[in-house]
């Protein structure tokens, strides 16, 4: 079986194992202390926006942060990547159906498929294209 993904960081990504909300934008850059600081400041009438999620103090404990990359913080997406990265299934059958479908393809928003990148190898890049074979 293999699996694409989008992503510019591809060797951080595989390290990392899991995938954040809103493709890493609308995060919150500082140390954890500032990030725990920032959340403090949410009130029932005040949100604070994590990931582009405006987060009340009741909803702050149904999130995970964690550091997208170094002084970078981002709500990890535990819903539609819950088993690691977020990719899109090919549906090509040898190395290279893959790789031509996978840089033929648009569509790498993601809708819920993933992928745990302990269990697959890369056999691709092209820029910020990737073809995993699981």
């Amino acid at each position: 079986m293999f699996i694409a993904r989008k992503s510019n960081n591809i060797q951080e990504d595989i390290k990392r194992n899991w995938s954040s909300w809103n493709f890493g934008e609308g995060g919150f850059e500082g140390t954890r202390t500032e990030l725990d600081a920032y959340l403090a400041t949410a009130t029932d009438n005040h949100s604070v926006s994590v990931s582009g999620f405006e987060i009340y103090p009741d909803l702050i404990r149904e999130f995970e942060f964690a550091e997208l990359y170094a002084g970078y913080w981002v709500a990890v997406d535990n819903v539609n990547a819950k088993n690691g990265l977020s990719c899109i299934y090919l549906d090509a059958e040898t190395r290279e159906d893959a790789i031509a479908e996978a840089t033929a393809r648009t569509d790498y928003w993601g809708d819920g498929d993933s992928f745990d990148a302990t269990e697959a190898t890369l056999v691709f890049s092209e820029g910020d294209i990737h073809v995993f074979e699981i």
